[in-house]
């Protein structure tokens, strides 16, 4: 029987905050979340364990007043209906090891979650090594999502692994305000990865976003609001490595947006972005406005592999809209032919609302593959739309004219298109070869040779027995060397959750479709607690 009286809550914070923190998995745990040594702390194990409904132990753990909760791991997945986070400043840790499993059955509201974290503020949700997982096919559908926040500030989620969502593995609603989602793996969800309602301050960083499928959009991430109100204001996406998902690697749909719609923001860093059905990215700013923002992908690798599609922008209003730009962004596919599809695909439209559309500007980008038709296309609807303001530098590797096809008009489109040898010869180290925790060793990849002139864009795989996103933070595996300068540093930090017994972690290059990598390729990283 789980505790209840007042007396009994009292002396687990009392005694939590007088003596050392619990021995083992426990300390470890509360530490790795930054949480105050002299927070009151409870194990949901003292509020009691029923391996067939956990649910009211669970929720008598997060309702009895401490600071910090622990869901420990105790040799059984913890199986639960809803969890509703009812307070301010309540960090949540699950152990790792841990994993919390939905009841078949106990999600009958389409908005339900087994996460509930609405109108509060400073919530961490903190799970290295842990998972939480739904039943995908139980539900029709797209709603129930394994972690659902509203009205929310300064909200954490860190660590885990959210697992065969009904609907999304993670979705900010509306008020979601300076958010951050570090570390985490989304699996096999059934709408999207993440779905991102409204973002004023948004910080996803670190993350496998994978294996979308079940109902559109089906993207490792989706920003999407539901009304002209709403926003996306400054978010940064890095770091993060999207791949499996069925639709989109990455969805911004801002079709409800209006003229007096705030101006979006967003910038997407350091990613790779692997072969969809359909786009790699997709863009569909508002065709009637805002006016200004911007969506920026910054030293990204957008990866075709055999399919037709890397880039759409879609309905894109033209001189005065949001901007689409590609800084230093590899273009790159697979194919045993030719490939005829243009990377970057710009839809007119809504031609009938404003004649002109465009507005994309492509920074020191790389065109990586034996291309046999245009890098970008204007695909005009009905009436007579202009294509405009297309603009940049591209570095291609087989450079094929015309470099922009279009049916229709054509005003200040201007690809200056350079061509690239695709050789690089490099060299990688690492300026320590065994890291602790809080940690970082820094490998370098540095490119040896005169020429400098154009970006090179390198792929590295991440092996051995350290645990990415657990012993040590994610990284995309992708890096890109900026025009005229010679290395590019790529951070290995080790976690606090990492464990005492060293683990290796090995870096090796491996070279992008078009290029080769010669010199040394691999170093190794220990990583220990």
């Amino acid at each position: 029987m789980a505790p209840t009286s007042p007396m009994t809550r009292r002396t687990l914070l009392t005694m939590a905050a007088a003596i050392p923190l619990f021995h083992g998995a426990t300390r470890l745990s509360v530490a790795a979340a930054d949480a105050d040594p002299a927070a009151g702390v409870v194990k949901a194990s003292d509020f009691g364990f029923d391996p067939a409904d956990s649910t009211a132990a669970l929720t008598a753990a997060l309702d009895s007043g401490a600071d910090v909760v622990v869901i420990d791991n105790v040799g059984q997945d913890w199986i639960t209906g809803p969890l509703w986070i009812n307070r301010d400043h309540l960090t949540v840790i699950l152990e790792d090891g841990v994993t919390v499993r939905g009841k078949a059955a106990a999600f009958p509201d389409k908005r339900d979650g087994i996460w509930r974290i609405h109108g509060r503020r400073g919530v961490k949700l903190i799970g290295y090594g842990a998972t939480c997982v739904m039943n995908k096919p139980e539900y029709t559908g797209e709603w129930r999502s394994i972690v659902r926040m509203g009205t929310s500030e300064d909200v954490t989620v860190e660590g885990l692994v959210l697992r065969g969502a009904p609907g999304d593995g993670i979705i900010t609603g509306a008020g979601s305000t300076n958010v951050t989602i570090r570390n985490v793996v989304c699996d096999d969800n059934k709408r999207n990865a993440i779905s991102v309602i409204y973002a004023d301050g948004l910080l996803i960083e670190g993350c496998a976003l994978i294996n979308t499928v079940g109902t559109l959009p089906q993207a490792g991430i989706d920003l999407e609001p539901d009304t002209a109100a709403q926003i996306i204001k400054d978010v940064v996406i890095r770091d993060c490595v999207f791949t499996g998902n069925e639709t989109y690697s990455f969805e911004i749909n801002l079709m409800r947006f209006t003229a007096q719609s705030l101006p979006p923001t967003m910038l997407v860093e350091r990613c790779y972005m692997g072969p969809t059905a359909d786009a790699v990215v997709h863009v569909q700013p508002a065709t009637r406005g805002p006016v200004g923002g911007s969506f920026v992908f910054r030293d990204c690798v957008f990866d075709a592999g055999d399919s037709p599609g890397t880039v759409n922008v879609y309905g894109q209003r033209g001189y005065d809209s949001t901007q689409t730009r590609f800084e230093r962004v590899a273009f790159t596919a697979l194919r045993d032919t030719p490939r005829t599809d243009p990377f970057v695909k710009v839809w007119s439209g809504m031609v009938n609302v404003l004649p002109e559309y465009g507005n994309v500007r492509f920074d020191d980008c790389l065109v990586l593959a034996d291309l046999d038709g245009p890098f970008l296309a204007g695909m005009e609807g009905a009436g007579d739309p202009t294509l405009c303001n297309v603009q940049g530098t591209v570095w291609a590797a087989r450079p094929q004219q015309p470099v922009v096809d279009t049916t229709g008009t054509a005003k200040d489109v201007d690809l200056d298109v350079r061509p690239i040898g695709g050789a690089a010869t490099v060299v990688v180290t690492s300026d320590r070869r065994w890291v602790r925790a809080g940690e970082t060793a820094t490998v370098t990849v540095r490119r040896l040779g005169d020429d400098l002139a154009a970006p090179l864009a390198l792929h590295y795989d991440l092996t051995g027995a350290a645990r990415q996103r657990v012993d040590y933070d994610g990284l995309p595996g992708v890096a890109v060397i900026a025009p005229g300068e010679r290395a590019v540093t790529i951070p290995v930090r080790a976690r606090d959750t990492a464990g005492a017994t060293p683990r290796e972690l090995t870096l090796t290059l491996r070279p992008l479709p078009g290029t080769t990598v010669a010199g040394r390729d691999a170093v190794t990283v220990r990583v220990a607690g």
